[in-house]
């Protein structure tokens, strides 16, 4: 019982891990496209005020 316990920890970490990267991942994405918006309209009302 206490060796199917210990050889199930490594993978319960590791899929935590998983879970952890993806969200991080996902985050990092969402923020990146959040600043190609506001960038793509920054110059876009650049432009407008200066055209």
């Amino acid at each position: 019982m206490l060796q199917k316990a210990l050889s199930a920890m490594p993978f319960a970490k590791m899929r935590e891990r998983a879970f952890e990267g993806i969200f991080f991942s996902i985050a990092l994405i969402a923020m990146a496209v959040w600043v190609y918006f506001i960038v793509l309209l920054s110059v876009k009302f650049f432009f407008w005020v200066v055209g």
